[in-house]
């Protein structure tokens, strides 16, 4: 008989938003205010104001009732005819929920974009990926170029050796053609019977030029089943 499979229950994961009220009247908050008050209760949460179809402003308060009901006296009021409300789990999250939107839609009423992390250092950080990822294609493409290296001591060799625990494949297809050497464990690579100690030496056996990389030359599966470049491996 066939072994019973075990079933397990989904994990419920939790809603940051427990509840909602969208696109209600000014009017009907104007005049109906205690009902809402009921139902809102003392939830903290995100509120936005909006004028007809436009978003006019984004708020946060720990007392929305409150807060919304504010709006109906200060500068806001001849600018919004229709309001929301998001009650969140917890209070700690509604800065950063409010901070998040308004730098997204930029609300014509919210006057202070609220401060976050800059994306100063992410955006230096792709900027480099991209700067290496294009030098990479460069290199692939064109075959790279001996450059002069600063002398710091013992010259260091990047070598095979250790990088697989058995004989694997290594594909590349070049001018519509399919090539496959194989990655011994010593760091060597076998080819039409003959034995490279390099990657490069293995696919200078292919190409027609005068130089190329095998590191950017050749690909070999990683531990996804993925075919990555040989350096990235």
């Amino acid at each position: 008989m066939p072994a019973k499979k075990k079933t397990r229950k989904a994990r419920k994961t939790r809603s940051l938003v427990t509840q909602r009220l969208e696109r209600v009247s000014k009017d009907v908050f104007r005049k109906h205010f205690e009902l809402i008050t009921d139902l809102v209760g003392n939830s903290p949460g995100i509120y936005a104001l909006y004028d007809e179809n436009e978003l006019y402003y984004v708020g946060k308060s720990i007392d929305l009732k409150k807060r919304v009901k504010q709006h109906l006296k200060d500068r806001h009021y001849a600018s919004w005819t229709h309001f929301s409300l998001y009650l969140v789990r917890k209070s700690e999250h509604i800065h950063e929920i409010e901070s998040l939107l308004i730098r997204i839609a930029n609300p014509g009423g919210n006057r202070v974009i609220p401060k976050g992390k800059s994306s100063g250092p992410m955006l230096q950080q792709l900027k480099k990926m991209v700067k290496q990822k294009q030098q990479e294609e460069f290199e692939a493409m064109f075959g790279s170029r001996k450059r002069k290296k600063k002398k710091t001591g013992a010259a260091t060799k990047r070598t095979l050796e250790g990088l697989v625990a058995r004989r694997t494949p290594l594909y590349r297809v070049y001018k519509g053609k399919e090539y496959k050497a194989f990655l011994l464990a010593n760091g060597t690579i076998r080819y039409k019977n003959k034995t490279y100690d390099s990657p490069s030496g293995a696919a200078m056996a292919i190409v027609d030029r005068g130089q190329v990389n095998g590191w950017y030359f050749w690909y070999i599966k990683n531990a996804s089943g993925d075919w990555v470049k040989l350096k990235d491996y």
